[in-house]
């Protein structure tokens, strides 16, 4: 019966005007998900008239309450909407297992927190010493980590993906994190070997 409700609500509460979520949600999001264990049951469940896994609606209905594109906005914070996604989980799953999954997702989280954090302290070492490509280049390199891949660990701990939450998050949080390194280490080289020129 629950089930049925969120089906109803979907209808309702996502975005109107004909549009699916991909319409706004393709690329990561739609990616992250098709790539997690609902992603594979449902590709191969497709076409059958009763299926177990949830496509976006399933899970995201209570929290689309909001108008699209402002699902995050004023009316419902993404504190609020993480814990409607809790509750939609909590439909299928035992409570035990939707509270063990999402703190494992807080302390995946909190890691790529301190490894962007560990970029940010980097970048404004960067600043401090450097100009011009050089630090163009390491501003370039922090706003991948920040906006792209710190994105792809989100949703791959939201939708419960191995490849977004390792693969392309924490291990690609770790290689841009090493990226902004190295060419910090090769701007101060740079600048080492030009004073050095100098004199």
């Amino acid at each position: 019966m629950r089930a049925l409700g969120l089906f109803l609500l979907c209808l309702v509460a996502l975005p109107a005007a004909g549009k699916t979520c991909i319409d706004c949600h393709a690329g990561a999001a739609e990616r992250s998900w098709a790539l997690s264990k609902h992603g594979v049951i449902a590709r191969i469940e497709a076409g059958r008239e009763r299926r177990r896994a949830p496509d976006c609606a399933g899970c995201h209905a209570l929290e689309a309450k909001a108008p699209a594109p402002n699902h995050y906005g004023r009316t419902l914070s993404r504190a609020r909407a993480r814990e409607a996604a809790m509750e939609s989980c909590r439909a299928c799953h035992s409570p035990r297992y939707t509270t063990e999954q999402n703190a494992a997702a807080a302390r995946g989280l909190a890691i790529g927190e301190m490894k962007r954090r560990e970029a940010e302290a980097l970048l404004v070492a960067a600043r401090e010493e450097s100009s011009g490509a050089e630090l163009a280049r390491i501003e370039m390199l922090f706003a991948t980590l920040r906006d792209e891949t710190l994105r792809d660990l989100r949703l791959g701990l939201g939708h419960q993906s191995p490849d977004y939450q390792w693969w392309l998050g924490q291990a690609a949080l770790d290689g841009g994190l090493l990226r902004i390194k190295g060419a910090l280490g090769e701007a101060r080289r740079a600048r080492a070997a030009e004073a050095a020129a100098v004199k």
